[in-house]
């Protein structure tokens, strides 16, 4: 199975509906195998254990799960809206995708189904005496189970669409998308030289953001043509049918073309899957929303700094680590690339701090907590000596005293924002 049909069934399994069928199927086949399981029970012992109350539970169990469904929908959208106008809209997609809201609308919306169509049955009368024992225990089975599921919902509401749950969700699915990165350098590929390129241009297929590639595929026309593809795009780049995505170094026949131009799957939006720079970029545009005047709220910006060092922290040592690993592992073979016949660009590291300290240093000009924050932020990274994040580092805080004096900032509260600038450059080795 290809990286790219692996990839587009995971989006899929991230659709509410397609858990809601999943779920509603799962009902289906128990109402299934009640009529097929009923005659292998007597009917004495099926009335002596109760299988009359069935009709019973199964009213109470449609009537409420209609309610409740409905209830769930309109507090999920509500959630979205909240996070979309508090934080920013680019956070909502993780509650759109979050398992345990799907899962819950799922388990409500399966349940309803199944006590309709078990209903339909028992006025239908197509189940005898056993088939009734067997439906009740599936009653009793999905009673619980929604229990369960109820009780879990209602502690998740206490969180859901708040500013605090937003900030970490987006930290999560960042270090996801890192560790995703970490785990293949250069997606798989060989390391790209400086200015490598083919004689051979694919363009863009079609206009929007790269969600995923497709090394596999990539590899395979590379194969099929005896040449090196030069990629030139990684997720969450923004193409158009003029730029050219990749080179080869031979020419690619018009099937291989076609396929390894579709290796690249374009979409209207990032996603923060395969693509640790949206991550960052959102928690930049939470802490810039935070700092507008007509939110004026600090604190969450200096959360959001927090959170960014820490996330920061995080790619460094891990990739130290898996360096590390490499270093002692006397296997030659453990270095060697999955796609040795496609090169692949490196992460622009120093953009990562681009994308979240600058909004920081931009909007937070006049709040010299904030400027103070950040340039004890700044000061935490640069001790970790990071070669690909030193200069940036030292360029964001000079921006930002930079930024203050032209904003013009209250000569004391300047004074503060310089001495806390003196703690970064005093954390530079040397």
């Amino acid at each position: 199975m290809s990286e790219k049909l692996i990839y587009l069934l995971q989006r899929l399994l991230h659709k509410t509906w397609v858990r809601c069928a999943l779920f509603s199927l799962a009902a289906l086949v128990a109402v299934t195998l009640a009529k097929l399981l009923g005659p292998l029970i007597p009917e004495d012992i099926a009335f002596k254990l109760g299988s009359d109350s069935i009709g019973s539970l199964l009213n109470i169990i449609a009537t409420s799960m209609l309610t409740v469904a409905v209830f769930s929908a309109s507090t999920m959208v509500s959630s979205f809206s909240a996070v979309a106008s508090t934080a920013t809209p680019r956070a909502s997609q993780l509650l759109i995708e979050d398992s345990t809201i799907q899962n819950t609308l799922a388990t409500f919306v399966g349940a309803f189904l199944y006590s309709v169509i078990a209903l339909v049955g028992l006025n239908a009368q197509i189940y005898g005496g056993g088939g009734r024992l067997v439906l009740f225990g599936f009653t009793l089975l999905i009673l619980l189970m929604v229990v369960i599921v109820l009780l879990r919902w209602l502690d998740y509401l206490s969180v859901l669409g708040r500013m605090g749950e937003t900030i970490s969700r987006v930290e999560a699915a960042t270090t996801k998308a890192m560790a995703q990165r970490l785990k293949k350098s250069f997606m798989g590929g060989q390391k790209q030289a400086e200015n490598a390129r083919g004689d051979h241009p694919l363009h863009a297929p079609a206009t929007g953001f790269v969600q995923h590639v497709s090394m596999d595929i990539l590899q395979k026309c590379a194969q099929r043509a005896d040449a090196t593809i030069h990629l030139h795009v990684q997720p969450g780049d923004f193409v158009e049918p003029s730029m050219v995505i990749a080179t080869s170094t031979r020419p690619l026949d018009k099937e291989s073309s076609k396929a390894a131009s579709d290796a690249v799957l374009i979409g209207k939006a990032r996603t923060f899957d395969h693509d640790p720079r949206f991550g960052v970029l959102v928690m930049g545009e939470i802490a810039a929303r935070a700092l507008s005047p007509a939110v004026n709220d600090p604190g969450t910006a200096i959360v959001v700094l927090a959170t960014a060092v820490r996330v920061m922290i995080y790619w460094v040592d891990e990739q130290r680590a898996h360096e590390k690993c490499l270093q002692d592992n006397p296997d030659p073979n453990a270095s060697q690339p999955e796609f040795d016949r496609v090169s692949a660009p490196n992460l622009r590291e120093a953009g990562m701090l681009t994308d979240v300290f600058e909004p920081l240093a931009r909007h937070g000009a006049l709040a010299v907590d904030v400027g103070v924050a950040l340039q004890h932020a700044l000061a935490s990274l640069r001790r970790l000596n990071h070669t690909a994040f030193n200069p940036t580092i030292d360029q964001i805080s000079r921006d930002a005293i930079e930024r203050a004096v032209h904003a013009g900032l209250f000569a004391p509260d300047l004074e503060c924002l310089r001495e806390a600038a003196l703690a970064e450059r005093q954390a530079r080795p040397g």
